[in-house]
């Protein structure tokens, strides 16, 4: 599930879904050539078209919230908080619903990572991935 301009590469390959029991696993991988930050172009228009994800709980080396690695964090990081945000968004879901997820690299030199986020609808994941992917794509420095 790769969303690509006809002209430019995917800045981030979805490689494998998993539906495990209560969550979504994700292997991801940032294509070689392609930086794997988001950086400070990436983060603005994020938080333009997400401004909740500055909001959000963050357990990183940094021991900082989102707001303040986002413009240094991961594309697969990324990925995991909006894909967290969107379903948090989405009016089907409890409003008191908890979303979580992890991001590690299996493969730095190989752009390769796991990315997994808990559900309450798969449908609504699912939904919720094809959107977060599509917004990275436009986040390009």
């Amino acid at each position: 599930m790769t969303m690509r301009s006809p002209t430019t590469a995917p800045r981030l390959a979805v490689e494998r879904v998993t539906f495990e029991r209560d969550r979504m696993a994700l292997l991801v991988r940032v294509p070689e050539g392609v930086d794997a930050c988001l950086g400070p172009r990436g983060a603005a228009r994020l938080l333009a078209a997400r401004p909740s994800l500055a909001f959000h709980t963050c357990l990183n080396a940094e021991d900082a919230p989102f707001a303040e690695v986002l413009t240094r964090t991961s594309l697969p990081h990324a990925l995991e908080h909006l894909v967290i945000d969107l379903q948090a968004a989405n009016p089907a879901c409890a409003a008191d619903a908890t979303f979580v997820g992890t991001t590690e690299w299996l493969s730095r030199r190989d752009g390769l990572a796991r990315v997994t986020v808990n559900f309450i609808d798969d449908l609504i994941a699912l939904g919720a991935l094809k959107d977060a992917l599509a917004l990275l794509e436009g986040t390009g420095e």
